[in-house]
């Protein structure tokens, strides 16, 4: 099965691309000093990042988790994300349930997460 995939967001390897009608699996490889998924959101799909070589870091919404080979991490759909490596370089498995489509991506700036989520600084205003 062959779907019209999104494209790439960020520099990275892509290593292996295989899609089935439940999943989309893909391999790819970050290198440290700016190879990386850049961060986006994904609409439909849920997706499931997997280190199988060194150690990742995947950001969502602004907060960073550090997984280790063999361990992974879940990112919802509608929740802006994006992989490095932690280290030299990374190899990462990601599954996306259901199959990514080319309209289910949609890049996010780097700078732009969700204002609910930042703690207010000591000289913030809180009222209501």
């Amino acid at each position: 099965m062959t779907l019209e995939r999104p494209p790439m967001v960020g520099q990275y390897e892509l290593v292996q691309d295989f899609d089935s009608p439940e999943a989309s699996l893909r391999v790819f490889r970050v290198w440290a000093g700016g190879h990386e998924v850049e961060p986006h959101v994904h609409q439909h799909s849920t997706q499931f990042y997997v280190a199988l070589e060194g150690s990742v870091i995947i950001q969502r919404d602004g907060v960073e988790t550090v997984i280790q080979p063999h361990e992974i991490l879940r990112v919802t759909r509608g929740t802006s994300h994006g992989a490095r490596a932690a280290g030299a370089e990374a190899l990462v498995l990601n599954i996306s349930v259901p199959p990514l489509r080319a309209d289910d991506q949609v890049p996010v700036s780097p700078d732009v997460y969700r204002a609910d989520l930042q703690m207010p600084s000591q000289d913030s205003n809180l009222e209501d």
